[in-house]
């Protein structure tokens, strides 16, 4: 279930979140598909302790982008790892992909 909140700037500092962690997995300079953008910002935004952190990480990757420089990265924290476990797990399989290995 979807957590609401109209808290629209708590939504910005997420969806600039989400999106500086798909850069920094992918190496690309974009944002992920929608389907899994809106499933890993309802996943931050379901979890109070992920909603306060992201929040707060959000504002720094939002005056590092406005900032002359080299892009800073996100802190490499639990929340970190959570949230990027969760955007890994729905992002798409790339098509061009090899099978996966058996172990």
């Amino acid at each position: 279930m979807p957590a609401l909140t109209e808290d629209t700037e708590l939504i910005r500092h997420v969806l600039a979140y989400v999106d500086a962690l798909y850069r920094e997995l992918t190496q690309e300079n974009g944002a992920p598909v929608l389907g899994t953008q809106n499933q890993v910002v309802d996943f931050i935004l379901a979890d109070p302790e992920l909603r306060a952190a992201v929040a707060r990480c959000g504002r720094m990757v939002e005056a590092a982008e406005t900032a002359v420089g080299p892009p800073q990265r996100l802190p490499q924290d639990a929340v970190y790892e959570r949230v990027r476990e969760r955007l890994t797990a729905a992002m798409p399989r790339p098509v061009f992909a090899g099978a996966p290995t058996r172990r």
